[in-house]
């Protein structure tokens, strides 16, 4: 709880002096971000991306040229994974639960394909805030920071269209390109009948976010109702 306090904590100063900054900014635009994670761990022997999540945070964006722009976030993401109904079920699974709370750190660049719609690229540095397993005992969750390392690094790849005017939605694929098990080559039972998991584990989500414009300079966000170039002045005629 206190890691998750401090993340949070981080958040809002992020805004807060992104917001004060922005006061005397005139080529970069703000942005808050709320959204759902649907997640899933490869290689923990559950599939599927069942384990649902909040996502939230705040972002700002640099103009390279009329067409990308680039900037970072700080984003707190609830991941892990979880069994589905049908492996409960029909299968005789245990009801396994992941839980993985992240602080996120992504670098990302927008280009504009076509008017409001851009696609999206770039690197996460994740920091885990704590990590808790229910392998379907009465026990329920326990923590387990001993399965997950504590940094993780995703790759990112989206697409984001306007919705209306400085309101987004965007459907972002995230995946691992380390792996986060803390273990190295030792098995660990997770409950699954039979088996274990061994190898290295990845966090592999599709996230999608409403991203709400706040400050800053238009001409960065790339709408369909607004001039990516501001339109220059016409020189007043002499005599």
């Amino acid at each position: 709880m206190k890691k998750t306090a401090k993340a949070i904590e981080a958040l809002l100063l992020f805004i807060f002096l992104v917001s004060a900054y922005s006061t005397h900014a005139q080529n970069f635009s703000g942005r808050l971000i709320l959204g759902l994670n649907g997640s899933q761990i490869d290689g923990d022997g559950l599939s599927g991306y069942y384990k649902p999540g909040l996502v939230a945070g705040a972002g700002v964006r640099f103009p390279v040229n009329e067409k990308l722009s680039i900037g970072p976030e700080i984003m707190y993401s609830m991941k892990g994974s979880k069994a589905s109904f049908d492996q409960v079920t029909k299968f005789g699974y245990p009801r396994i639960i992941y839980r993985l709370n992240y602080l996120d750190l992504p670098i990302v660049a927008d280009y504009r394909i076509s008017e409001g719609v851009q696609l999206e690229g770039g690197l996460i540095y994740s920091r885990l805030l704590n990590s808790k397993l229910d392998n379907g005992t009465n026990l329920g969750f326990v923590n387990v920071p001993y399965i997950f390392k504590k940094s993780d690094l995703q790759l990112l790849l989206g697409l984001k269209y306007e919705l209306f005017d400085n309101v987004w939605l965007s459907g972002r694929l995230l995946y691992s390109v380390i792996s986060t098990n803390a273990l190295g080559n030792n098995q660990l039972n997770n409950g699954l009948i039979g088996g274990t998991s061994r190898g290295g584990f990845y966090n592999n989500l599709l996230q999608f976010t409403l991203s709400f414009y706040l400050f800053g300079n238009k001409s960065v966000v790339l709408t369909k109702n607004q001039e990516t170039v501001p339109a220059l002045k016409t020189p007043a005629k002499t005599f």
